[in-house]
């Protein structure tokens, strides 16, 4: 599902190259992912929105070409198949857990009393209303954080510099809406992936973003990083959910050396590519019969990589950020042992990739055209 986003292609190709055979979902327009060599058909949803027209969408897909196995890319992926799951009582073909574990993933009110719960830092957090918003506001102090719950990534995160920003803000959101003030805290962004089965986290690694680069969600540049106390509060997370399938922690680390949580995805992160590479296969724990650790393992590209390079998004801050962005790119790729999200043995997926990457870059440095 979401074939678009970057999750979509560490699926594709750790299957894909496993010998299955896959189709994608997709909006109105189809991404580079779904040029693969291994897919072998796309479909895009058609119809009413809404939770249970999406779940009625996938599951009759499902019927019409008899598909062992769906996996969300997005955290809507992982609403959508939860509900397919409690429709259809399939536990085994949806790779989601329930969905009360997927709602405590994607409230951000109840990702901070589950973390408060487990004894695992957050951001200081006031649970907020029309009401008493401003207060919070004052509470917290400015600037600060307005997040709305069931967004992704920065998407329904807005920042507070003034009291005017909070009216403003508070002016278009809906009056149900669930939203939380949170501090603004100064901190590199870490995030930890991987995969679980009943609450038992298989296999993950960690990874931070290269700052100020990120395109849509999606770093260009990612390091690995060895902290097991990343890891562990994955451990943690999972077994008080008792989560199955794929799942992604963000985090900020703290000049201190600490770590806060800022919110769950419910789905494997697009980084997972990295792991791949290192020879980590997260996408194996959704088929069936993956039960440990060394069934997700796999060929690496280079096991000792500690770099990661997203193609399309490096050219996309190259052409927005010109000479200082390929000064920071030539930097990452000289300091780091480097894999990226090229996949040569796939022709279908190599051909999009080149020719998106060269539109990007020759749309950036071709003259006006003076006609």
């Amino acid at each position: 599902m979401s074939e678009g986003w970057q999750g979509a292609l560490a699926c594709i190709q750790s299957l894909g190259r496993r010998g299955h055979h896959i189709y994608t979902l997709a909006g109105s327009e189809v991404s580079i992912n779904s040029r693969s060599s291994h897919v072998r058909g796309v479909a895009r949803h058609s119809g009413p929105r809404g939770l249970g027209s999406h779940a009625n969408f996938v599951m009759k897909l499902v019927e019409k070409h008899r598909l062992d196995l769906v996996i969300p890319v997005s955290d809507g992926d992982a609403r959508i198949l939860a509900r397919c799951r409690t429709l259809s009582g399939d536990v085994e073909r949806y790779g989601v857990s329930d969905e009360d574990a997927v709602d405590v993933a994607i409230s951000r009110n109840r990702t901070v009393e589950l973390c408060r719960k487990l004894d695992i830092a957050t951001p200081r957090t006031s649970f907020a209303t029309m009401e008493n918003a401003m207060s919070a506001c004052q509470e917290i102090g400015f600037p600060c954080y307005l997040k709305v719950s069931g967004t992704t990534a920065s998407r329904g995160v807005f920042l507070l510099k003034s009291q005017a920003d909070l009216r403003e803000r508070l002016g278009i959101l809906s009056r149900n809406a669930e939203f939380q003030i949170q501090e603004a805290v100064d901190g590199e962004l870490v995030g930890v992936t991987g995969f679980c089965l009943d609450g038992e986290l298989l296999a993950g690694f960690s990874f931070q973003s290269l700052r100020g680069t990120a395109q849509g969600g999606t770093s260009p540049h990612a390091v690995i990083v060895e902290d097991a106390g990343l890891l562990d509060a994955l451990r943690r997370i999972a077994g008080a959910l008792a989560w199955t399938g794929g799942i992604d922690l963000d985090f900020i680390a703290t000049p201190d050396g600490g770590h806060v949580l800022l919110e769950i995805n419910p789905r494997l992160s697009g980084t997972a590519i990295f792991g791949l590479k290192r020879g980590i296969d997260l996408p194996a724990g959704y088929l069936p019969w993956s039960r440990s650790a060394a069934d997700l393992e796999c060929q690496p590209e280079d096991a000792d990589a500690t770099g990661y390079v997203s193609l399309v998004e490096e050219a996309r801050s190259i052409a927005n950020g010109g000479a200082e962005m390929v000064a920071r790119s030539a930097d990452f790729r000289r300091e780091h042992a480097c894999v990226d999200n090229a996949f040569w043995g796939d022709p279908g997926y190599s051909r999009a990739l080149f020719h998106a990457v060269w539109n990007i870059s020759f749309a950036s440095t071709a003259p006006a055209d003076p006609h």
